[in-house]
């Protein structure tokens, strides 16, 4: 799939239908291609003489070719986006955003000096959000640079992930309730499902932390003089930096409180088992007495006590049932049961 955007008088971005390289006109100043064809990706070379890499190449690419200028002058730029896709949804699950996996996708970045190509695998809710503010162009930014286009798109990565942790946020707070409420656990909650809910929250945030880690190399890279060019952008890059920074930070502290959940749960789950193991430790000790005494009285002799007359029946069964409630009654005064 190949969407192309120019940008207006006003500099917001609005985008057009491309049938073919025809349409790939040089006033494009951005390029985005969703899992492209050979064929599309053909026109971007007929028309710009650009080569694209391939999605297999993409997430085999090594750390230190991620960010780097060619001997052209083209920069290249590869990095993280974590999105919550319904391809990924746990099996047998409802369409709840809780039960679905977090998956993190390559995304390219070249930028040369008057248009920016992005490639990725699918579709991505931070193009999304930002192909919406572009096209309004709330902040007045000449998007006749593509430079802006880069640093919009990873200011919306970083969006959509402060929008992660704060979902994150909100259902250990959810979680927490349900966890401590002493009634609620005993009664409702599955221990079980919680542990397997709070295990994909963690495995969410390290993924954020992937991601939030990935943006500031890539953060540093752009700061650098040579990057980009000129100092004009500086400022937004110390502004996404700050941001990225506290959001590493509060990804730490949601970390910490999920390991706390886990750890209490894990706990509740081993208090259930060595409660039941111990219910089941004390019922033998409680039938052994009555056992004991039906032995005795089971033996073929006659000089047990009452062991002859009309009543020897009713006066054994007397002394069974007093041994049972005796040792039951002591286990409930030292509230063992």
């Amino acid at each position: 799939m190949l969407e192309a955007f120019y940008a207006t008088e006003r500099g917001s971005l609005e985008d057009i239908t491309i049938n073919g390289d025809f349409d790939l006109h040089p006033d494009l100043v951005w390029l985005d291609l969703i899992a492209p064809s050979q064929e599309e990706q053909q026109w971007i070379l007929d028309a710009y003489g650009q080569n694209l890499p391939t999605l297999k190449s993409l997430e085999d690419i090594s750390s230190s070719a991620r960010f780097y200028r060619d001997d052209d002058g083209i920069l290249h730029v590869s990095t993280y986006f974590l999105t919550k896709n319904k391809n990924y949804q746990v099996e047998n699950e409802n369409d709840d955003e809780s039960s679905m996996l977090a998956t993190v996708q390559t995304v390219a970045f070249i930028l040369h000096k008057d248009r920016l190509f992005t490639l990725r695998g699918e579709k991505l809710v931070a193009f999304r959000a930002f192909r919406a503010r572009a096209r309004r162009n709330d902040y007045e930014i000449d998007y006749k640079d593509p430079t802006w286009i880069l640093l919009g798109l990873l200011e919306a990565k970083l969006d959509e992930l402060a929008d992660i942790l704060e979902d994150v946020h909100k259902d250990l707070e959810k979680y927490s309730t349900e966890v401590l409420n002493n009634r609620h656990r005993e009664q409702i909650l599955d221990l079980d499902d919680m542990i397997t809910r709070l295990a994909q929250l963690e495995d969410m945030l390290g993924k954020a932390q992937l991601c939030l880690i990935d943006l500031r190399r890539v953060l540093t890279f752009l700061s650098r003089p040579r990057a980009l060019g000129s100092h004009i952008y500086d400022a937004d890059i110390r502004e996404l930096s700050e941001d990225v920074r506290s959001l590493v930070e509060h990804d730490a502290f949601l970390f910490q409180k999920v390991r706390f959940l886990l750890d209490t749960t894990s706990g509740f789950i081993n208090t259930e088992q060595n409660d039941t193991i111990r219910r089941f430790s004390i019922l033998p000790s409680m039938l052994a007495p009555p056992m004991l005494i039906a032995s005795i009285y089971g033996m073929n002799t006659e000089v047990l006590p009452f062991a002859q007359g009309s009543m020897s029946f009713v006066m054994v069964s007397i002394i069974l049932i007093g041994f049972l409630i005796g040792p039951l009654i002591y286990f409930r005064w030292k509230k063992w049961i």
